[in-house]
């Protein structure tokens, strides 16, 4: 009965230390999945796009088009018919495979 009860502190020990363990094995996977997240989600943002600024013109009479890896949500500053106008970039997909910039000053 003694070596039993002197063997409970060792047995404390090898439990607390197998659970130290599985606890860092999982903050370690969840620090790992978020890092992997985090990554693409940065990827993602350097990604180029094209964008149709919407209600120009173009020398060909088509809308003009921007390209950037800025993010949707971001507003550029773009020259139409010479002065400068204000677009805000969008996730909306349009039929030709480009993404709206929308205007946000009127002429």
């Amino acid at each position: 009965m003694s070596l039993l009860i002197d063997a409970v502190p060792d047995l404390l020990s090898a439990i607390g230390a197998a659970a130290v363990i599985a606890l860092a094995s999982a903050a370690w996977r969840r620090l790992s999945f978020r890092r992997a997240a985090a990554s693409a989600a940065s990827d993602e943002s350097r990604t180029l796009r094209r964008y149709t600024l919407l209600r120009t013109r173009g020398p060909d009479g088509a809308p003009e088009q921007y390209e950037t890896t800025r993010p949707p949500g971001t507003v550029i500053t773009h020259r139409v018919d010479g002065r400068p106008q204000h677009f805000e970039l969008t996730d909306a997909p349009l039929g030709d495979g480009t993404f709206a910039a929308e205007p946000l000053d009127h002429l």
